[in-house]
């Protein structure tokens, strides 16, 4: 049936032990929730008696006719109610969370850990080593594997958790060993193995660290992974990232003539038929120009950076033609970003400067929070902006990549925009796309009824 929903039962129920924390955050006015009284601050207690373990659980198990909801109330109240519904009818929550019991965090020591490398004082969550299987199915970050237990290789086959993002690096057991640090690193491959048996496909990744995993080890881990068939619908393959805080003697920078060489290991083994990906920053470090869209098939890695630079500058191609040859006010920009980004700008910001009233200032900025050698943009720290655009003539208005701020609006170094804004002296807002850019620049663009079309990406 629809809503209003048919409520069958509703009693007090006796406190019982703590259980997983589902907390509401938001309720949908007119909501079937709504119907039953459900507040912000609620605990979703159980659903047909069984605990709810993460966002996966709830929207799997309120997918049917017939629910009985247990609630803890924000006020200590605690009740079941038992009702009817359509099948597939929303009851109109959003959680605090989207895990109700605690994150799987990695149990390997990697000598490539970026999280290790991070300096203090940054967001909190940067320090978090998440290895989570339910956020590599929600979002698709990268998990090892080597934490899975049986009982969770028994869900994600009973629930169909698929696909998975799996971070393979080698196939070699003893270098696989080396590089997670990890005596059971060879589990995650035997769980690779196991769930692509069960029909659990599993994206892949390799991050590569040169004379660790390079050369004839990635030509072996790329061609066992081919070798375990089609439930391996992607293998990424990106370089190390290293900051100045990295303490590893094993662990250096690629070399642009090394990125150069592993791509064209990567297209050999596309030549092979592998669905294999070399990432932006290896064609950027190698000094390549990228390749066309069609490289990149369905963008299963686009999270991964892989394929994100194509779509931008595609859509900065896009968004170039729609331009108008002047506005009115003028304007003074200034567009932050880092040092990949410099290069990838250049030949938007110019055409932007062919617009008259509009003058545009492409500002990279050198990251000395990481030591100076993290070109991405996503990665710029608050501190740094503000040190080396002090240096400069502020504009009325400065752009920073929306990759660079969090859902709060914070820089990595938990610098707010306000608070740069009052640094810089200056309007700041930010754009994650050509098209924002262009709108944050005060140009107009027509939309999509125009007759235009083109893909929004975000700029890494």
């Amino acid at each position: 049936m629809t809503s209003p929903c048919q409520v069958t039962r509703d009693h007090a129920l006796p406190m019982r032990v703590r259980e997983p924390a589902a907390v509401v955050a938001l309720v949908e006015p007119g909501s079937i929730a709504d119907q039953l009284g459900l507040r912000p601050g609620d605990r979703l207690r159980r659903i047909d008696g069984q605990p709810p373990r993460d966002i996966i659980d709830y929207q799997l198990w309120t997918a049917t006719d017939e629910l009985e909801l247990a609630i803890g109330g924000a006020d200590g109240r605690e009740w079941v109610v038992a009702f009817e519904k359509d099948e597939h009818e929303d009851l109109g929550l959003t959680f605090v969370d989207e895990l109700f019991t605690p994150l799987r965090t990695c149990n390997n020591g990697c000598l490539f850990c970026f999280v290790t490398q991070a300096p203090p004082g940054l967001r909190s969550t940067v320090y978090v080593k998440d290895d989570d299987y339910r956020l590599s199915f929600l979002h698709g970050h990268f998990t090892t594997l080597t934490n899975l237990t049986e009982a969770h290789f028994e869900r994600i086959v009973a629930q169909g958790l698929s696909p998975l993002h799996v971070s393979v690096h080698a196939s070699d057991p003893e270098v696989r060993r080396v590089l997670l640090d990890n005596r059971k690193a060879a589990a995650g491959w035997r769980y690779l193995e196991r769930l692509l048996a069960a029909g659990i496909e599993c994206h892949t990744q390799v991050v590569v660290c040169p004379g660790v995993n390079d050369g004839a080890q990635l030509d072996r881990t790329v061609g066992d992974l081919l070798a375990l068939g089609a439930g391996v619908p992607s293998i990424g393959v990106v370089p190390v990232g290293l900051t100045r805080y990295q303490t590893q003697p094993a662990m250096r920078a690629m070399t642009a003539a090394e990125a150069a060489a592993t791509v064209a290991r990567v297209d050999c083994w596309r030549a092979r038929g592998a669905p294999a990906y070399a990432a932006d920053e290896l064609f950027l470090l190698a000094g390549q120009p990228l390749p066309a869209e069609d490289y990149y098939d369905d963008f299963a890695q686009l999270e991964n950076g892989i394929g994100q630079t194509r779509l931008f500058c595609d859509e900065a191609t896009a968004v170039a033609g729609l331009l108008p040859a002047s506005i009115a006010p003028a304007r003074r920009v200034t567009v932050v970003t880092g040092g990949y980004g410099a290069r990838i700008l250049a030949p938007f910001v110019a055409r932007l400067n062919a617009v008259a009233g509009l003058e545009v200032a492409l500002a990279p900025v050198r990251n000395d929070l990481f030591g100076g050698n993290v070109a991405c943009a996503g990665l710029l720290g608050g501190h740094d902006i503000s040190a080396q655009l002090g240096r400069r003539a502020p504009a009325e208005l400065v752009v920073l990549p929306a990759r660079a701020l969090n859902e709060d609006g914070l820089l990595l170094d938990n610098v707010s925009l306000p608070a740069l804004a009052a640094a810089l002296g200056a309007t700041v807002t930010a754009a994650g796309s050509a098209t924002e850019l262009a709108e944050a620049c005060g140009i107009a663009l027509p939309d999509d009824d125009g007759g235009v079309s083109y893909v929004r990406c975000r700029v890494a």
